[in-house]
């Protein structure tokens, strides 16, 4: 029953391929069969005419009209005056009588207005001095001066053990009066009254030193001397 269906399934297949084939031979020859039939038509063949004048190259770009420049304007004539003769005197016989002037120099008349005397010459103002940043009291015109002073605190050891006491300092006295920069230079004995002069000559205030009338920061060199004997 297969071996069948296989030889109908070739039968078919082989006529499907030259039915093909037929058509393909019919497809490509029967325009070659036909008779050509050749189509004449009525048209005339149409040819372009040239209406040019010139001939092509040898035409030429025709220049714009220029207008024609006005013809110039004639002179003008000015007529001049005629000048009639006249029987007057020449210039040169004209006399005229000028008046007579005094103008004699040195007379009172001309010794007239008010006699300016010329101003008195200003003697040059000396040059304000440049002032340094700081002075020592040698230097200044004058030395700061104490205005509120407060007396140091006596040591409680130095009055127990019954001691006097010296301390050389050194502080800036500034512009304002204020002072600053205390510095301690020698005590005796030793450090024993270091912090009360210290502390009492923060609260101090001065009379600033002066150069020329100007306030000038100063150094200033002084003793502190303790007593016992004072308390």
């Amino acid at each position: 029953m297969t071996m069948q269906r296989v030889r109908e399934f070739n039968r078919y297949l082989l006529v499907a391929v030259l039915s093909l084939m037929a058509n393909g031979v019919l497809f490509t020859g029967l325009p070659n069969l036909l008779p050509k039939v050749r189509i004449e038509t009525d048209l005339e063949t149409i040819q372009a005419v040239d209406f040019l004048s010139d001939p092509p190259g040898r035409q030429t770009e025709r220049q714009p009209d220029r207008p024609e420049a006005p013809p110039p304007e004639p002179p003008r004539v000015i007529p001049q005056p005629t000048m009639h003769p006249t029987h007057e005197q020449p210039l040169s016989h004209l006399q005229m009588e000028m008046p007579a002037f005094d103008l004699a120099v040195g007379t009172p008349d001309m010794a007239l207005g008010v006699p300016v005397a010329a101003p008195p010459t200003e003697a040059p103002a000396a040059a304000m001095p440049v002032l340094k940043d700081n002075y020592g009291m040698e230097e200044v015109d004058q030395v700061p001066m104490a205005t509120s002073k407060s007396r140091p605190v006596y040591p409680y050891r130095a009055k127990r053990l019954n001691l006097d006491g010296e301390v050389d300092v050194r502080f800036m006295v500034d512009t304002s009066g204020q002072v600053s920069r205390i510095s301690i230079l020698r005590s005796t004995p030793p450090a024993l009254f270091n912090d009360s002069v210290l502390a009492a000559l923060s609260t101090w205030r001065f009379s600033p030193g002066t150069v020329q009338g100007r306030p000038v920061n100063t150094w200033v060199t002084t003793t502190i001397v303790f007593r016992i004997d004072e308390l």
